[in-house]
C-alpha cells in the first residue's frame, strides 16, 4: 500500500508542476482542440512518468563531472536491542508502533475509497436518470436522443443526448451543440478526469484540471455551432435563455456549464496566434526536470518515508541484520581514489549478547527511554562529523557493516561499549597464499580492525545521555548503533 500511496504523491507533484504553466500560458488562447490535447497529455505525463526510472546521468557523464568516488559513512539512529523477554508490557511497548507514516497510507486509502464510491454514485444516478421518464427516443446519426418533459437541462454522455421537448429538433443550436460534444468524445476525458480524481484526491489541481478541461469542451462546442451558421447574437441570446437549466449529474456534458460569460466573452475574442502553441513546448524541461528527480535515488529517500513494513513489530532477536529494520541513514562523504571493487565481504558471523558490569539491572525498554542531548537530530549530527573512515580501509578498498551496542546508565552515561556484529574476517594464511595473498589479507584484516576501532571510538566519546525511566527512576538502558562503511 506504501508503495501506491507514493505512486500517488510523486503522480500528483508531476501534474502539478505541469497544470500551472498550462493556466499561465494557454488557458486563455483560442485553439481549443489544441488546448485539449495539451489538458491530456499532462495527464497522461503524470501517470507515466511517477513509473519512469530513467535517470539523465549516466556513469560516462559522471566520470566527467567528478574525477574522485566517495566513501560513505552510513549511521543508522540508536534502537533498544530487545530481548526474549516474555514481559506483556515490553511485548505491548514493542508492538504497538504505529507511525505517522501509516496513518498516512490509510488516510489516503480512506480518501480513495470514499471518492471512489462518491463518483460510482453520480455515474449510475446519471445512467438510470437518461431513461427513466422520457417521452421518447430516437436514434440520429448513431446518436440516441431522449427527450423529457418541460424544460430539461441538456447534456450528453456517451452516445445518448437528453433535451426537453422545446430542442428536441435535431437542428436546433441546443442539439447541434450536444452532438458536438458526442462527435468529439468529451465524455471519455470526463471518465480520465473521473479516474485521476479518485486517485489523486488530495491534489486540488487535478480538480482545477477537471474545470478548465470542462471549458474547453464548451468552448469546442460553441464553436461547432457558430460553424454551422448560427449567428453569434441568437447564439449568445439562447444561452442566456437557457442560464437558469442545466444538468445536476458531475460526468455529464451540460449546455449550460455555469460558463456563460467566459463562453460569450470567448466567441467574442480574436483568433488566437497559431505560434502561441509553440508554449507548450514547456512540458518537455519540466517532464525532464521530473523525471530526473523521480530517478534520483536522494529524491525517493527524501520522499519516501515508509515502506510496507514500516508498521512491523519491533523484532525480539538481540540485533537483527536485515536492511529494514535499520532506520533513516545520515551520510558523511569524504574524498577517495577510484574504486572498481568491494574486496571484503560483508557478511555476519559473530554476534555478542552485551551484558552490564553494572549490579543494577537493565531494562531492554523503559517507560522513557534515554535521549541524546538535543534529540536524534543532534546525535546524527554528531555522528556524522566525527567518524571518519580509515585511510588504510579506503587505500584497500575493503567496507562493512558494524553494530555497537552499549548502556545508558541511570547518570546517562555511555558505558559498556563494544561490537555487537562484525564483518567476517579474512580466513588464515594457507601454504597456497602467495606473498601477494597474504599482503592482501594483512591489509583487509587490518582495515576491518580500524573500522571497528572507528566504531567503537567515535561511540566511547559520545557526551552523557538524559538518562532513561521506569517508574519515575531512572533506569540503565540497552541499546544498539548500525554503522556501515561503504565505498560508493
Amino acid at each position: 500500500m506504501g508503495t501506491i500511496t507514493i505512486y500517488a504523491i510523486k503522480s500528483a507533484i508531476c501534474l502539478t508542476l505541469l497544470f500551472f504553466p498550462f493556466s499561465l500560458l494557454l488557458r486563455r488562447q483560442t485553439f481549443f482542440s489544441f488546448n485539449r490535447f495539451g489538458l491530456l497529455l499532462i495527464i497522461v505525463l503524470s501517470l507515466l512518468v511517477p513509473c519512469l526510472d530513467v535517470p539523465l546521468w549516466n556513469d560516462s557523464l559522471d566520470s566527467l563531472l567528478a574525477e574522485q568516488r566517495q566513501a560513505v559513512i552510513e549511521v543508522g539512529m540508536p534502537v533498544a536491542i530487545m530481548g526474549g523477554s516474555t514481559d506483556p508490557a515490553s511485548q505491548a511497548v514493542s508492538g504497538s508502533s504505529f507511525g505517522w507514516a501509516a496513518i498516512l497510507v490509510y488516510t489516503y486509502f480512506l480518501g480513495l475509497l470514499v471518492s471512489l464510491v462518491s463518483k460510482g454514485w453520480q455515474l449510475y444516478r446519471l445512467r438510470r436518470f437518461i431513461k427513466a421518464g422520457c417521452l421518447w427516443t430516437d436514434v440520429h446519426d448513431g446518436v440516441h436522443i431522449y427527450c423529457h418533459a418541460g424544460e430539461t437541462g441538456a447534456f450528453s454522455w456517451m452516445r445518448s443526448i437528453v433535451v426537453g421537448e422545446a430542442d428536441s429538433d435535431p437542428n436546433s443550436p441546443v442539439m447541434l451543440h450536444e452532438m458536438a460534444h458526442v462527435r468529439r468524445h468529451h465524455s471519455w476525458d470526463a471518465l480520465l478526469v473521473a479516474a485521476m480524481e479518485v486517485v489523486q484526491w488530495f491534489n486540488p489541481c487535478i480538480w482545477m484540471l477537471d474545470i478548465s478541461l470542462r471549458e474547453i469542451h464548451e468552448y469546442e462546442a460553441d464553436d461547432a455551432v457558430l460553424r454551422r451558421g448560427i449567428t453569434a447574437r441568437n447564439y449568445q441570446l439562447l444561452l442566456i435563455k437557457n442560464a437558469v437549466r442545466g444538468s445536476r449529474y458531475a460526468f455529464a456534458n451540460a449546455f449550460n456549464h455555469s460558463l456563460l460569460k467566459k463562453r460569450i466573452t470567448m466567441m467574442m475574442k480574436k483568433k488566437s496566434n497559431r505560434w502561441a502553441r509553440m508554449r507548450l513546448l514547456y512540458v518537455v524541461p519540466v517532464t525532464l526536470i521530473v523525471l530526473s528527480a523521480f530517478a534520483s535515488k536522494q529524491f525517493v529517500a527524501q520522499t519516501t518515508p515508509f515502506n510496507d513494513h514500516q508498521s512491523d513489530p519491533m523484532p525480539t532477536s538481540p540485533v537483527s541484520h536485515q536492511e529494514k529494520d535499520v532506520p533513516d541513514e545520515v551520510q558523511q562523504e569524504t574524498s577517495v581514489p577510484a574504486i572498481e571493487e568491494v574486496i571484503a565481504p560483508v557478511e555476519v558471523t559473530d554476534t555478542v549478547k552485551p551484558g552490564t558490569k553494572k549490579e543494577e539491572p537493565v531494562y531492554e525498554v523503559a517507560e522513557v527511554m534515554p535521549e541524546y542531548p538535543g534529540g536524534m537530530n543532534e546525535l546524527l549530527n554528531y555522528l556524522s562529523t566525527n567518524i571518519h573512515y580509515p585511510e588504510i580501509a579506503q587505500q584497500s578498498k575493503v567496507q562493512g557493516r558494524y553494530v555497537v551496542s552499549f548502556i545508558v546508565t541511570d547518570e546517562g552515561k555511555v558505558t559498556d561499549v563494544e561490537i555487537a556484529s562484525r564483518p567476517k574476517y579474512p580466513e588464515a594464511k594457507t601454504p597456497a597464499d602467495s606473498p601477494e595473498e597474504e599482503a592482501k589479507r594483512v591489509n583487509q584484516e587490518k582495515s576491518l580492525q580500524a573500522m571497528e576501532e572507528e566504531a567503537l571510538r567515535v561511540v566511547k566519546a559520545m557526551p552523557d545521555w538524559t538518562p532513561g525511566k521506569d517508574k519515575g527512576k531512572p533506569v540503565n538502558c540497552h541499546f544498539s548503533l548500525p554503522i556501515a562503511f561503504r565505498l560508493n
